[in-house]
């Protein structure tokens, strides 16, 4: 017969007694606090409200707008709560830059990062970088600029590489981000933490680099300059007071 005083321990009724109710305590406080997180985070069906305002303006700085309407491919795929504010702009040497804005609902599918659409458009995505805009109140708004390219017949039989600068950055209920990881974190922690549902946007502004194709025009770095100087006047203007920018 084992006689240690481990076995004694082990067969101890007190000890055992104490240990199933340490045992009990803990999963009560678990359970607690799971309970607790439920009922202080929001119904994930129920979006707090947007942090832009869903209307691009008629004019931004020498550029002139009109309404785009919103293929029924994108009405069939994405859920019907999901809203479009959409609009080409051209100044008066015939340079466009287009610029919409998507604002998911209460389902979280309308929301991803955009180049996710690009290949099914024809675009092939060359490079991806974050770069910082200047924006015309003083403040710098980060967004991801990504640099894609598609092949265009120019003339039967000839072919050339026509590239495109894709610059966008998403918006929650009080701030922004680049980072499509960052909005997913940021969605989670502040659902639990903060009692914060985001309703996300994401904010889209594009233009070909038409140089090699029209006579005269910008080339890959004029046209990030133009671009940049687009957003840095319609930002203010779409996004609301409280919405703090990524740093």
């Amino acid at each position: 017969m084992n006689t240690s005083s481990q076995s004694f321990l082990e067969a101890d009724p007190v000890k055992t007694s104490i240990t199933a109710s340490i045992r009990a305590l803990v999963l009560l406080a678990i359970a607690g606090v799971t309970v607790a997180i439920c009922q202080h985070t929001p119904n994930v069906n129920i979006p707090s409200e947007g942090g832009v305002i869903m209307k691009l303006p008629d004019t931004v700085g020498s550029f002139t707008g009109k309404s785009m309407e919103i293929t029924e491919v994108e009405k069939t795929i994405l859920p019907k709560d999901t809203q479009f504010a959409r609009m080409s702009y051209k100044n008066y040497k015939g340079e466009e830059i287009n610029c919409q804005i998507v604002l998911s609902g209460g389902e979280k599918r309308s929301i991803h990062r955009p180049e996710i659409c690009l290949p099914g458009q024809g675009w092939t995505k060359k490079s991806s970088e974050v770069i910082k805009v200047k924006l015309d109140d003083g403040r710098v708004l980060p967004v991801m600029k990504l640099v894609i390219s598609r092949p265009i017949e120019v003339k039967p039989g000839v072919r050339k590489e026509l590239t495109g600068l894709f610059l966008y950055w998403f918006v929650g209920k009080n701030s922004t981000t680049p980072y499509h990881w960052q909005r997913i974190m940021r969605s989670d922690l502040d659902r639990v933490f903060h009692n914060v549902n985001h309703r996300w946007a994401y904010v889209i502004v594009n233009a070909n680099v038409l140089d090699g194709f029209v006579p005269g025009a910008k080339n890959q770095e004029e046209t990030l300059d133009m671009l940049k100087k687009f957003i840095g006047d319609i930002a203010p203007e779409i996004l609301k007071p409280e919405v703090k920018l990524n740093k």
